[in-house]
């Protein structure tokens, strides 16, 4: 996996491509999550879409679902909120640092065996940066690293360091409407 990881940032970095992130094209991706270890099996889902508002700045928002089995205890989550995402360096570079924000609002229910289910809310907040890596003009994977902060109602918050990696494809309306 490690290995595979190095591989795409070596291919990206020495690819040349011209991705857009200009006033009024779309992004749209997300990121997919399994974790499976002894007893325990995590799975998410998080889609995205963004309008770049200006040259390089994106706003947006996401939608998350989770499913998490840890013993007798299984959680199903839900997430939405909006996100802002600042592009640096020119368009015509293969890897290009971003910072980017996100707020949720969250609600998870968790039930423990044939015991009755409670649902608790709450919100959670990822601010940080890293770097989009462009595979083609029209499509990036995305690695970034930043604090990540979840606070449920009646409960006490909790936060710490997060990294996540998913992917954006790049909807130019420049090009939309030409024909090939």
């Amino acid at each position: 996996m490690k290995k595979t990881f190095l591989s795409i940032l070596a291919v990206a970095g020495l690819m040349t491509a011209n991705a857009q992130t200009s006033k009024n094209d779309w992004m749209v991706g997300g990121n997919f999550r399994l974790n499976t270890s002894e007893n325990n099996t995590q799975i998410s889902f998080t889609p995205n879409a963004g309008l770049f508002v200006i040259d390089n700045l994106a706003v947006g928002g996401n939608i998350g679902l989770g499913y998490t089995k840890s013993g007798n205890n299984k959680f199903t989550s839900f997430n939405v909120g909006p996100f802002a995402r600042y592009y640096f360096t020119a368009e015509s570079q293969s890897v290009r640092p971003v910072i980017h924000a996100a707020f949720n609002y969250l609600s998870t229910k968790n039930k423990v065996g044939t015991a009755a289910s409670s649902t608790n809310t709450g919100i959670n907040f990822f601010v940080g940066g890293g770097a989009a890596m462009f595979i083609s003009d029209n499509v990036s994977i995305d690695a970034l690293a930043g604090y990540d902060r979840t606070k449920y109602n009646n409960f006490d918050g909790s936060g710490g360091f997060a990294f996540n990696i998913g992917f954006q494809v790049y909807l130019l309306q420049g090009k939309m409407g030409e024909k090939k």
